[in-house]
This record gives structure tokens, sequence and C-alpha cells, in this order.
């Protein structure tokens, strides 16, 4: 199976890129209408940023409560399942939300908490959806001591394991589980570039791995301007085709992203390399 391409629809007034766009029924469907002429395979919605403390974002996103969060959320389901046919991915952290989501239709549950509520992978494991498990620790801050890593490799491969076990003993089968190393969550500029070159380590368990790259600040701070200036969120799309380019490579199941169509693109021709890659060392 190729590498797929979930595409983000927020539908918050204060997500980190694209906030407040699609917080309207009729925009939000008209985005997802949008995605899918352009080949997304999953739309990914979330109705309350997640976006962590730290540097980049100060004292990151403010808390939603849980009927603003179904209220955003659930008719927006509803609509790309019942109208557009649409493969939908709840992103939520609450059992309640992900319920609601499910029974509107959703299939997929993306857990950004990396497994730490258990009503919430009952939840998944009673609707035999699809679990994301994002690695993350606490909140996500990006501050000490959740940046502090002795093996940052092996600890974010044993900790995703430890909530896939988790999740596992809620009834969740493995064969539904995907993982995700957190890019940006509990992670500095550096710790996320070193989770992308060493990504092989997690397409090694077995389970699939997604990678939510798109337009994240490790981006900006990698990759500054001529002047030394942070590119904002819509300006790092070729950095986002650069860190996607390596997840298609190292074997990632599938890539979040914002800009469907063009890093579909990028998807196809890392595709196409890594194939060839294969067929020229299986011939050598």
């Amino acid at each position: 199976m190729g590498c797929q391409v979930w595409g983000v629809l927020n539908v918050t007034p204060d997500s980190f890129s694209d906030g407040g766009l699609y917080s309207d029924l009729d925009a939000a469907v008209e985005r997802a209408r949008v995605m899918l002429r352009e080949g997304v395979d999953v739309i990914d919605v979330g109705g309350a940023s997640s976006r962590p403390r730290g540097v980049l974002y100060g004292q990151g996103a403010e808390p939603v409560g849980l009927d603003e969060e179904l209220a955003r959320t659930v008719p927006v389901v509803r609509e790309l399942v019942t109208r557009l046919g649409a493969r939908v991915s709840i992103d939520t952290v609450r059992a309640e939300v992900a319920a609601a989501c499910l029974e509107a239709g959703a299939s997929i549950v993306n857990d950004v908490s990396c497994g730490q509520s258990a009503a919430l992978l009952e939840v998944a494991a009673r609707g035999a959806a699809g679990l994301v498990l994002m690695h993350s620790r606490g909140d996500g801050a990006v501050t000490p001591p959740h940046t502090d890593y002795q093996d940052l490799l092996a600890e974010v491969r044993d900790e995703l394991g430890m909530a896939a076990q988790r999740a596992q003993l809620q009834g969740v089968a493995r064969e539904r589980i995907w993982i995700d190393p957190g890019l940006g969550f509990a992670k500095t500029a550096a710790q996320s570039l070193e989770l992308l070159a060493g990504l092989q380590a997690l397409v090694a368990t077995g389970l699939p791995v997604l990678v939510g790259a798109s337009r994240k600040g490790f981006i900006g701070q990698t990759a500054p301007d001529p002047n030394g200036a942070v590119p904002g969120p819509t300006e790092r799309a070729g950095g986002t085709a650069a860190a996607v380019t390596a997840a298609v490579l190292a074997g990632a199941a599938a890539v979040r992203v914002h800009d469907v169509a063009l890093m579909r693109q990028a998807v196809l021709v890392a595709r196409a390399i890594r194939q060839r890659t294969a067929t020229a060392g299986a011939a050598a």
C-alpha cells in the first residue's frame, strides 16, 4: 500500500495555521470538497487547537469547552460523510467527542495525547475505529522536563509501544492502531528533525506510521529566510514537502498535510523514488 495523504480540516478560530478559515459549516464542507478533488485519502477534523506551549506559541492553545468542541465537529463530520462520502478522522482527546463523531460517521480517532485517556481508547474499541496514537508527554509543551530525552528515538518508540499496549488492553485491535512521532509536541526543532531522520525505527515496529510535519514551527526554525526571519506557517510549503519526502522514503504509511495537491505530488514522486531504490537494491 502506498503512502496515504490525510488532509487537515481545523474547524477552530485559533489553530496555528488556518484558524478561523473553516469554522463555518459551509466553508468547512467546501474545503473538504476541494481536498477530495485534490486526491485526499482521509480528512482529519479538529475542533480544539492543540498547539503546545513553548517559544513559538507562548502559552499555547486556549481550553475549549466540551459543548463547544461537539458543536464545532459533529455537524461537519456528518456532512462530510453523508454529503461527500469522505473518510473522516476526528482529532480529539475527549471520549465524548470521539463517540459523537464516530456516531456521525467518522471511522478514525486521532489521539494527540498518546493514549492517556482510557475512556477515549474504550470509545475507539467499541466503535471498531482506527486509532492514531501520537507521541507526546504531559500537555506537549516544548519545555523541560517534557523535552528531556536520554535516547530520543528509543524513548519515543517505547512510549508509543506502551500506548499501543494500553489501547489493546481496552479492546482496540492491533491492526487498527497507527503511531505518530508527534513532531513539535514535547520536541524541540532539533528533536523533530532527529525523529524524521530516524523514522525507520518507528516503521520497524510494524505499526503504520502517520507523520504530521505540515507547516510546523520546526520547519520555519530550520529554514529561515535570507534575512534570518522565521517564515510564517503558510510560507513553509517547501520545507513541508522536504519533510513529507523524507517520511515517505523512510516508509511512512500516511502524511497529514494542509496543502493536499502539493503534498500529494511530493508523495507520489517520493514513492516512485522509494520503489526504484528498492528495485535497484534487490538487483544489486
